[in-house]
């Protein structure tokens, strides 16, 4: 499936990102799943309420990435070289550049 996209160029290194527009449904439902994964619940045997054991804390990091990683079609370097789109890649980035991609991504307010 073809999406539109736009392009954003990263503040520091000057790196072009070709960002969709929208998320697919798809995508969207696996974003939200590293949330939901990061929850630990216990249900108790005798009828009670369920009780939460722990929350994996690098669960919002980890849907940072992946929100990221998804909404990324392409990512060209200064010398218009096209570079692999990992968390590696992303880790490497300056700070700036990584909100600059945040700032772009599609919108994830319900409507």
């Amino acid at each position: 499936m073809n999406r539109p996209t736009k392009q954003v160029i990263l503040p520091i290194s000057k790196k072009v990102a070709e960002v969709y527009t929208y998320y697919l449904r798809g995508e969207r439902k696996e974003i939200e799943a590293l949330m939901l994964e990061g929850v630990r619940w216990k249900a108790s045997k005798k009828g009670g309420k369920p009780e939460m054991v722990g929350v994996d804390t690098t669960y919002r990091s980890k849907m940072d990435d992946r929100a990221v990683l998804l909404a990324i079609n392409k990512l060209t370097n200064s010398n218009k070289e096209a570079e692999d789109i990992t968390i590696e890649a992303l880790d490497n980035l300056p700070d700036e550049d990584f909100n600059t991609l945040q700032e772009s991504l599609p919108n994830q307010k319900k409507k």
